[in-house]
């Protein structure tokens, strides 16, 4: 008798010490919990899983949600659900959890269940309906934008005509072309369309139409054509493309370039107010007038960019561009060439309709064949660019853009030194 109640005390107080320990797990779990300690929360609750009541098992499946284990937040949201079906705070936790895992039919099923109840809050009413939007743009396989761009403008150097007013040939000195300014008008319209081949993967396709009309140098009339198509794959943090562009330009109404672009790009968000992106072009020129045969290369270029959103500063843009022209036949001196850029932009919201665009970039092109005939060198440019730009929003399809920018060209050659400034007025239309 002496032994069997010696047992029964044992067990009692096993029993009692196994209590007060599960006990001080849930306490503790509860207060990581609280303070957002999911991973502690998690691993404190979880292999008591079959000893939880309802409250402990909403806080373990969603410390199993926050800490990405979310097959099994789904289980045990699944599981609370079976005993309380009306509860809408589950519904919209189980949701949640259906989006993250991109069951998309699932969570909708469960959004518009929550959305009956007259009660719900109305801004919890307001981000129901901002995800079900959401999920609806996600449910559409094509997507189409087009952009009308009228505009008018002057350019106070329209033939780029060097400053100097003499160039110098073997000694002598010729007078240099009069400078030419002028009107110009141009139009463009772009045709965007986006097909989701999944979740993952978009083709994109595009068509542009430019065309730009000088009043007073015709010979500079100007209008290009360009057809582009390209697949893209997305994840949360970065997406990926490859592009293939045609394009086809005539110069003074004639048939005057043929360009095929190859096209690949990343873009990664390195945090929420930071953004790379990269991009490498590849584009061969072919030329269509004999008097520009030798004008014929293989272009490469490649950009590197980085964006920084800034609550008080705006949208800040910096990007260095490298480029390299290599000429398909003979030895002029105006083609080869080897280029580089560095450009800073600023976009800053003067109010809640209108941008400030600003920016400043300095480019050097550095030639590869000497120029025998007139100055016995290497031709070198360099360039500094200064722009500056106001755009503002007229309703939710019209915008009214002014835009200036300057440009001092630097030459090692004389011939090539110049400098003008454009304005320009810009009327957009989205669709």
């Amino acid at each position: 008798m002496k032994k069997i109640t010696l047992i029964l005390i044992f067990a009692s107080t096993l029993l009692f010490s196994n209590e007060s320990y599960l006990d001080d797990q849930f306490k503790k779990a509860i207060d990581s919990y609280q303070n957002r300690l999911f991973q502690d929360s998690y691993f404190l609750l979880s292999p008591h899983e079959d000893k939880l009541d309802r409250s402990s098992m909403f806080i373990l499946a969603r410390s199993a949600y926050e800490i990405g284990r979310y097959e099994e937040a789904q289980r045990l949201y699944e599981e609370i659900l079976k005993d309380s079906p009306e509860n809408d705070r589950v519904k919209l936790e189980l949701a949640q959890t259906y989006f993250q895992q991109k069951k998309f039919s699932e969570a909708r099923v469960l959004y518009k269940e929550v959305l009956k109840d007259e009660s719900l809050p109305i801004n919890v009413r307001k981000n129901i309906e901002k995800t079900l939007m959401a999920l609806d743009q996600r449910s559409k396989k094509d997507f189409f934008k087009t952009n009308l761009t009228l505009g008018y403008g002057h350019d106070s150097n329209a033939k780029n005509t060097t400053s100097d007013d003499y160039v110098y040939i073997f000694g002598l000195p010729f007078e240099t072309e009069e400078k030419r300014s002028s009107g110009v008008l141009e139009a463009a319209l772009s045709l965007n369309h986006t097909h989701r081949l999944s979740e993952d993967f978009t083709l994109d396709n595009k068509l542009v139409g430019y065309m730009q009309d000088f009043e007073r140098v015709r010979e500079n009339d100007l209008s290009l054509i360009v057809l582009g198509t390209g697949i893209s794959y997305y994840q949360p943090r970065f997406k990926i493309s490859l592009g293939v562009d045609f394009n086809y330009v005539w110069l003074n109404q004639r048939g005057y370039l043929s360009n095929y672009a190859l096209v690949p790009s990343i873009d990664y968000q390195i945090d929420k107010n930071l953004i790379y992106r990269g991009k490498l072009r590849v584009i061969k020129k072919d030329f269509h007038q004999k008097n520009y045969n030798f004008r014929d290369s293989t272009y490469y270029e490649l950009s590197n960019s980085l964006a920084l959103l800034t609550k008080d500063f705006g949208t800040n843009i910096v990007t260095l561009t490298l480029g390299n022209d290599n000429k398909k036949r003979g030895t002029h001196h105006n083609v080869d060439y080897k280029s580089a850029s560095l450009r800073f932009e600023n976009i800053y919201p003067l109010l809640k309709t209108t941008l400030l665009f600003s920016g400043v970039e300095f480019y050097i092109d550095k030639y590869k064949e000497k120029e025998e005939l007139l100055y016995n060198k290497k031709r070198k440019d360099e360039k500094l660019a200064l722009d500056l730009g106001l755009l503002h929003s007229l309703n939710k399809n019209f915008s009214l853009g002014v835009n200036g920018k300057y440009i001092d060209n630097y030459s090692n050659q004389s011939l090539y030194k110049y400098d003008k400034y454009i304005l320009k007025t810009n009327l957009y239309y989205t669709f």
